[in-house]
């Protein structure tokens, strides 16, 4: 059976982690906004970008999944058609509440170019409310 484990999710603790309730407004370096409701180990929400093309703000439906203090959320956006997903883990050294994450999303582009869609990256997140 071990053979035919992903090799990270070797790695990876048994069962699952003690509960953390991520309910709230969260906040990256960029001053982007996820509002997050959490409902058991499924969350929902809103999310605010406050960086797009040209330089405006833009929205996008956000959901997901925690277990313990790990999360993963999915933004679609609402006037793009692009669709980006963030994995992280809440810092325990961090003085306030803070996520740290890597992104990737991926948009529409002409056929033959699929691997230009995907961009990468990483956010910091801290609880504002």
């Amino acid at each position: 059976m071990q053979m035919f484990l992903e090799k990270s999710l070797a790695r990876a603790a048994r069962g699952t982690g003690a509960a953390v309730d991520f309910t709230g407004k969260w906040q990256n370096e960029l001053g982007s906004i996820a509002t997050i409701a959490q409902t058991g180990d499924v969350i929902a929400g809103q999310y605010v970008s406050a960086v797009s093309e040209g330089g405006t703000s833009t929205t996008g439906v956000l959901s997901g999944f925690v277990d313990g203090d790990l999360i993963s959320f999915v933004v679609h956006w609402d006037q793009f058609q692009a669709i980006t997903a963030w994995v992280g883990q809440l810092d325990p050294k961090a003085s306030t509440q803070t996520i740290n994450t890597l992104w990737q999303m991926t948009s529409q582009v002409p056929p033959g170019d699929e691997w230009a869609s995907i961009n990468a990256g990483a956010d910091v997140f801290v609880r504002i409310a």
